[in-house]
């Protein structure tokens, strides 16, 4: 794997690498509003509203097959369930990586 995007576990999974683009943009849509619940939870200090946004963000991410960055959340949510304050700079680095992979792949699919 050596991008932020696994493509081989995508066609893997879905089958068809060609319903990537699809997917990702639907990812890409929801990500902005993640982000800024992310931050919101962050500096509320809501743990469970952090674990909730983990939780989805990280299935998301297996969705596209960011596999690095689903790991990146699984260790966040495990970090939470320990009861440690997040650092969340690897995880929102590793997102933005994933989602530039995206982006690319999204402005590179056939106009329909």
């Amino acid at each position: 794997m050596s991008g932020a995007i696994d493509l081989l576990k995508f066609q893997q999974s879905s089958g068809e690498l060609r319903w990537l683009p699809v997917v990702a943009a639907a990812f890409l849509r929801q990500l902005p509003e993640w982000r800024l619940e992310f931050a919101a939870a962050l500096a509320a200090h809501d743990l469970g509203q952090q674990a909730d946004l983990l939780h989805k963000m990280r299935g998301s991410c297996y969705a596209v097959a960011a596999l690095r960055a689903a790991q990146e959340i699984a260790l966040a949510e495990a970090a939470l369930a320990r009861g440690q304050q997040l650092a969340p700079r690897q995880l929102l680095d590793r997102l933005e990586l994933a989602e530039a992979e995206l982006r690319l792949i999204v402005a590179s699919a056939p106009a329909k």
